[in-house]
């Protein structure tokens, strides 16, 4: 009886800990080479809930700003980012240049200027109880340029009583805007 007591819990065991997660990334080494030269490589991770890859253009992933914002009635679900398409000297102010409401969903278009040869990571948060706070992380590779990206943030919404309490959204805590 005691074997297999034994038995069973080695078997268990080891179905357990081999449950390992491996992501496969591919990476261009050559960037400004006439032809792309990739180096593929493995991560390995212990556990599904370890991974946490941020690559490109993302939302970072549940973090407490969002969690916060979903009180209000405003669910983060979409971040998108149309690339540079002209390069300037000298970057300009943020600013919000759309804004659509409707029953189920807000979508807020911005133009930001920065490095043209980087990234974006998105968040959201709710500032002073009445501001929606767009909030853009710009990573990666050092350009020397400068350029006007159109990012768009995507909310579904829930019709909670403190959706009526934002009144503006701003960007990065400035280009604030009036929702009205």
């Amino acid at each position: 009886m005691k074997s297999l007591l034994f038995l069973v819990l080695f078997v268990s065991f080891n179905f357990c800990y081999g449950q390992n997660d491996s992501i496969f990334i591919r990476k261009n080494i050559e960037p400004f080479s006439d032809k792309p030269v990739y180096k593929t490589d493995t991560i390995v991770f212990d556990t599904p809930n370890a991974r946490n890859i941020l690559i490109g253009n993302v939302i970072l992933p549940q973090t407490s700003n969002q969690q916060l914002t979903k009180s209000y009635g405003l669910f983060f679900e979409e971040f998108g980012v149309k690339d540079c398409s002209e390069s300037q000297d000298e970057p300009k102010p943020n600013k919000i240049v759309e804004i659509d409401r409707s029953k189920e969903e807000w979508g807020i278009k911005a133009i930001v200027y920065t490095n043209c040869c980087q990234d974006f990571l998105a968040d959201v948060e709710v500032k002073n109880d009445n501001t929606l706070n767009l909030i853009f992380i710009n990573y990666g590779m050092y350009c020397f340029c400068s350029c006007p990206f159109e990012i768009t943030y995507k909310f579904r919404v829930m019709e909670f009583d403190d959706l009526k309490k934002i009144k503006f959204v701003s960007i990065n805590d400035e280009a604030k805007t009036n929702l009205e």
